[in-house]
């Protein structure tokens, strides 16, 4: 099994597809009769996952057809996400007009439909619904940043080969696929029931696995109180309903006996019943690719029941494991999928381990949460930098409620059909009172706690050590064994030394966001942009970093201007962060309490160098010329940020002599033409530029005649549209530069 999902996983790792043909070089290590075995399992591991990849691949929209305007036809097979001003789908494809075998290929994309217009109103889209709209397709190329979730690997995992925005809906069939519309039937049923109740959102997450109506303060309080399984349809929910079924089955068995009718196949009815069941409610939840992993490790462990196969707990384990890995080798890298398998797997070790000691039931499950919080503790270190202190207590008191609460689903849900009284205040009784536990856990300050994400190579080192903590042992081995995981408490952050410098161009669309560290402090230049229905990019494409790093401080804030796509990030930026320093050069925000950065200031941190170098522009002046301009210099690299100023600022910077060439030059205004004049690049004489623009933004930028300036020069051109997150490195006497794409070069990266 290790031998076959190590096939899997590299080919997971893979820069491009062409890159597995070197595993035709082991082919002649087949005659060595020794490792025959190990090797054909571990080529059957690549060529599944190459298979599964290749398949994805050839469905994905390429770029060469991105913004392409098609009409096409389908079903909407999602519960619809309703915003103030976007509505949000999949649409399985049926027909799409076109010539085109490479839009014909399109299987199931992902649309969006913006409100901006009150005519514009798609709130009588339903799931099941059959639509023919025109959409604009987008390849899936999306922001790519460090420690950011990668959205296209998502889109190919999921099996979706597009996103599309709504442009038109030419024809509407509602309902038209039974299945999906049931499901959106209920949804509105639960939510028109349970007005001003927690029951609104908390019922859709349970049963439908409809996540729309839960907040960020929601998921914060399911995160402290590490409960977020009990609302996110999972292996428990699953099992929990097959228990059902098999309790049912194991009724009607003993009812037939009574009778007096035996027949050979009653012994299954128990097995059958739970697997109707557990099959029923991930349709209900939606059948999405986690219910499906879900599902399968379930159907497997009911599978083992069957007494002619006699399976143990562990070739259960291991058989779904490979089950899941096999339909869905991304799955092999997907933190969801290991935190269920390290779950089941650990109480399998609980089971064996105590196998035959005398303990009453609550000390079992005292126990049970207890090996569950440890087992999982690397994971929620490395994937969520978070360790839930209270969600052993919590849990112990949670699970068993909530899975009384859904062995009891048919019953209430029943009851709720048929308008019985006093069924829907029982509902609202138990979930509001439920919900109100949990916030209250959540406010304890001491709840969770905060790390910084850990060395994977140490993480990897301490697993060992796991089985100290899990396992029948003197509670004085147990106590060695808890200090060696004092690294994942306090992990060793690589600093920079004195007069080194880092700076972090992110890839936020159309928009601009630097990030300058030194030693000891955190420069923030523009926080990304924001968006016109509201949100920002911060969350997604800035805030991952911090949050990896457990860092709450910010020793300096810069806003270049009140633009929307350099400040759209400042109010989410302002919850999350402390900013000690804030300086721009927008009148409107030194309205606002923030000093103004034109002032020609110089400044100096850990021997790192920075200064402003623009006078207060006069009045008449745009909000572009407005721009800070800020330069970073050690003794070997320097960097310069120019903001939006354009060719006035420009000029004046050259005629007082402050400009000064650079190593590293953010061009201005993303590579607008109103920028970059050839006198201030050949004053700048900057060995790299970089653009900070949208993928096929409607702007045009870099312009032209701005990338062709540069290349006469034989100036080093990055763009952030297509190389991701530029990375730059003043670091020990060189000044290097890296870019995300190339960092994390993997076969699913679409461009």
């Amino acid at each position: 099994m290790i031998i076959y999902l190590a096939g899997l996983l590299s080919v997971a790792f893979l820069p491009t597809l062409k890159t597995a043909l070197w595993a035709l070089l082991l082919l002649p290590a087949m005659f060595l009769t020794r490792y025959r075995a190990y090797l054909a399992l571990y080529l059957v591991g690549v060529i599944v996952a190459v298979s599964y990849a290749a398949w994805q691949l050839h469905h994905r929209l390429p770029l060469s057809l991105d913004r392409q305007d098609v009409l096409l036809s389908g079903y909407i097979v999602s519960l619809p996400e309703f915003g103030d001003q976007r509505t949000r789908f999949i649409l399985k494809i049926d027909t799409v007009e076109t010539d085109n075998d490479q839009l014909k290929r399109l299987r199931r994309i992902r649309v969006n439909a913006y409100q901006f217009r009150h005519e514009s109103d798609f709130s009588n889209l339903g799931a099941g619904d059959y639509i023919s709209a025109n959409v604009r397709l987008r390849s899936p190329h999306f922001l790519q940043n460090p420690d950011a979730f990668d959205l296209e690997r998502h889109f190919l995992s999921s099996g979706w080969d597009a996103s599309a925005t709504l442009r038109e809906v030419l024809a509407h069939h509602p309902a038209q696929h039974r299945f999906y519309s049931v499901r959106d039937s209920f949804r509105a049923f639960i939510t028109n029931q349970f007005v001003d109740s927690e029951a609104q959102w908390l019922l859709p997450a349970i049963l439908l696995g409809d996540r729309t109506l839960m907040t960020d303060d929601i998921w914060t309080v399911l995160q402290r109180t590490g409960t977020a399984h009990l609302l996110v349809v999972s292996g428990l929910h699953i099992a929990v309903m097959s228990g059902s079924g098999f309790l049912i089955g194991r009724l009607m068995l003993g009812g037939f006996l009574l009778l007096g009718y035996k027949s050979p196949y009653l012994r299954v009815m128990p097995l059958v019943l739970a697997f109707i069941l557990a099959t029923l409610y991930a349709l209900l939840a939606g059948f999405n690719l986690p219910v499906q992993r879900a599902w399968m490790m379930v159907s497997i462990f009911i599978l083992g029941e069957w007494r002619l196969l006699s399976l143990t707990g562990w070739q259960r384990w291991r058989l779904a494991l490979v089950m899941v890995m096999t339909y869905n080798p991304l799955a092999i890298i997907e933190p969801g999928a290991w935190m269920s398998f390290v779950a089941v797997g650990v109480l399998l070790l609980m089971t064996d381990a105590y196998r035959g000691a005398a303990i009453q039931g609550w000390v079992t499950l005292l126990r049970a949460q207890w090996v569950i919080f440890i087992g999982l503790m690397p994971v929620m270190a490395w994937v969520f930098q978070q360790l839930g202190i209270l969600a052993p207590l919590i849990n112990l008191v949670a699970i068993p409620l909530f899975s009384i609460f859904i062995i009891g689903l048919p019953f209430v849900v029943s009851l709720l059909v048929m308008d019985l009284n006093g069924i829907n205040f029982l509902v609202r009784l138990v979930l509001d009172n439920f919900w109100f536990f949990l916030t209250k856990a959540a406010d304890v300050q001491w709840a969770a706690l905060s790390l910084s994400k850990p060395n994977l190579l140490l993480l990897i080192s301490i697993l060992p050590l796991l089985l100290v903590l899990l396992i029948p042992l003197p509670l004085r081995w147990k106590l060695i064994g808890s200090v060696c995981f004092l690294p994942l408490l306090f992990p060793q952050n690589t600093k920079l030394q004195e007069g080194d410098f880092r700076a972090i161009v992110f890839d936020v669309g159309q928009g601009l966001a630097v990030l300058i560290e030194t030693k000891d402090e955190l420069i923030l230049y523009d926080t990304g942009p924001g968006f016109p229905m509201g949100g920002s990019a911060w969350g997604f494409a800035i805030a991952p970093w911090f949050k990896v790093r457990n860092q709450s401080t910010l020793t300096q804030l810069i806003i270049s201007h009140n633009d929307l796509d350099h400040a759209g990030g400042l109010p989410a930026l302002s919850e999350q962060l402390e900013v000690l320093i804030k300086e721009s050069g927008s009148i409107e925000l030194l309205q606002r309490g923030f000093a103004s950065c034109h002032t020609q200031a110089k400044w100096r941190y850990n021997q790192v160098d920075f200064r402003y170098l623009t006078d207060f522009p006069h009045d008449r002046a745009s909000e572009n010329e407005h721009s800070c301009v800020m330069e970073v210099r050690n003794d070997f690299c320097a960097l310069l940020l120019p903001g939006d100023a354009g060719h006035p600022t420009e000029y004046d910077l050259i005629r007082s002599g402050r400009i000064q060439s650079v190593d590293w030059l953010v061009a201005g205004h993303h590579g607008s033409a109103s920028s970059s004049s050839e006198i201030f690049i050949d004053h700048v004489n900057p060995s790299v530029v970089i653009y900070t623009a949208g993928f096929a933004n409607r702007y045009g930028h870099p312009a032209a005649a701005i990338t062709q300036r540069f290349r006469l020069r034989g100036i080093d051109e990055y763009n952030t549209a297509t190389d991701g997150a530029v990375l730059l490195e003043a670091i020990k006497g060189q000044c290097k530069v890296s870019t995300q794409r190339k960092r994390k070069r993997r076969y699913w990266t679409n461009g």
